[in-house]
């Protein structure tokens, strides 16, 4: 039960509620670049499971039809609750070891780079999660049906989604039990005394068992973000950056043993008298200031405008995949991650984006053509372009400079 994308409408819904609540309140959560960079990653993050074709499921039907399990009743209501459960324990580990494991936080980081925390950042997931089906495979060897395992995870990180709120107070005894806004607010805090905490997705309980909880303090308000800032609104670097780095380190360090250890210890560990790549010639960050470079009033609009078109198309894709063929799906991801990534450009200031914007429009109708979408749709990006492309040679080489900061 593929429940996730069916909850986007709601998720989009919530986040313009939370945001007109911020507003009406005086207490806006939301900056435009980092809310599009959070959503963006999230659009890429649905989009490239439809590249990397169910590997959860291949799994499970190799153990399944090799070991020959019984599996269990998907009609009876223990199954399910006892799956839930269950899942949220695996659940915490796997998101402990995406924290205290170097390889494995190359994949988590993404969900960490916000320096907002709002209802956007919930979306803001990894397209590299390669290493959660390993926590599937108890359940295949239980005997837990594949529909119950995917539904379960599905509703689990749905829950997650509204704990990411700064609107909503500690909720009294509910703190004991649940992840709530408060305790998870603790966990994406960069703060010293909050940084690796709150590891739970649905219970909190595992994190007061097993050592990692830690209460939100009222005198020490947190701050959002990752000790070692991003400072990029691309989400590709933003997917890829610490493996870059990481690369390195494993390239540096002598011996295989160091080596090793470079992926499998906790993110930063270093051998003796060894200095890792991404500290080299890095000052310490000031953990208080967030990524915001000026850019025009016209990029900023126009920005604005193509991401929206970019997110009807996205979510066009992924309604409609089931009809393409797997060479056409890839062929519309890699556009759809270029689009984002031109995006992320222009957010930056950069010089090129005009240029790849360009691109981006020229190629736009062949690729609606190519994909035969919704013909509303289709028409509808058509247009655009048709407006878009001129207004952008007319307008846009004078209007695109940056007004200054963080290049």
């Amino acid at each position: 039960m593929e429940l996730i994308l069916f909850a986007i409408p709601f998720f989009f819904l919530l986040i313009f509620v939370e945001l007109a609540y911020g507003l009406l309140r005086g207490n806006n959560t939301y900056r435009f670049n980092d809310s599009i960079n959070s959503i963006s990653m999230g659009s890429l993050s649905r989009l490239q499971s439809l590249v990397i074709l169910g590997f959860s499921g291949s799994i499970y039907e190799a153990v399944v039809a090799k070991y020959q399990f019984t599996q269990l009743a998907d009609d009876a209501l223990w199954i399910w609750a006892s799956c839930f459960i269950l899942y949220d324990f695996a659940y915490y580990w796997k998101h402990r070891f995406g924290h205290e494991v170097a390889l494995f936080w190359g994949s988590h980081v993404a969900h960490h780079q916000s320096e907002d925390y709002n209802l956007s950042t919930a979306l803001r997931q990894t397209s590299i999660d390669f290493y959660g089906f390993l926590f599937y495979l108890p359940f295949f060897f239980l005997g837990f049906p594949a529909e119950i395992l995917f539904t379960v995870v599905s509703l689990n990180l749905i829950y997650q989604f509204w704990v990411h709120t700064e609107h909503v107070p500690k909720l009294g005894p509910i703190e004991w039990l649940f992840v709530t806004p408060s305790n998870h607010r603790v966990h994406h805090a960069r703060n010293k005394i909050y940084v690796d905490r709150n590891y739970g997705g649905v219970f909190i309980l595992w994190d007061r068992i097993f050592g990692s909880f830690q209460e939100e303090l009222v005198e020490e308000a947190a701050v959002f973000g990752l000790r070692k800032p991003l400072n990029s609104w691309n989400p590709i670097w933003a997917n890829v950056h610490v493996y870059w780095r990481l690369s390195q380190d494993f390239i540096s360090i002598p011996g295989i043993a160091n080596k090793l250890k470079v992926l499998f210890k906790p993110p930063g560990w270093r051998a003796d008298n060894q200095q890792g790549n991404c500290k080299l010639g890095i000052e310490p960050a000031d953990l208080t200031a967030r990524f915001d470079p000026a850019i025009s009033t016209f990029s900023l609009v126009y920005t604005f405008v193509q991401f929206l078109f970019v997110i009807v198309l996205s979510l066009t894709v992924l309604l409609g995949a089931a009809s393409l063929s797997y060479p056409l799906i890839s062929f519309a991801v890699v556009y759809l991650f270029f689009s984002f990534f031109v995006q992320g450009a222009w957010l930056e200031g950069r010089e090129f984006a005009l240029t790849l914007e360009i691109l981006r429009l020229v190629f736009l109708v062949p690729c609606l053509l190519l994909l035969e979408l919704n013909p509303i749709v289709t028409a509808l990006l058509t247009v655009n372009a048709t407006i878009a492309l001129p207004l952008l040679l007319t307008f846009g080489s004078k209007r695109i400079r940056v007004l200054a900061i963080n290049q």
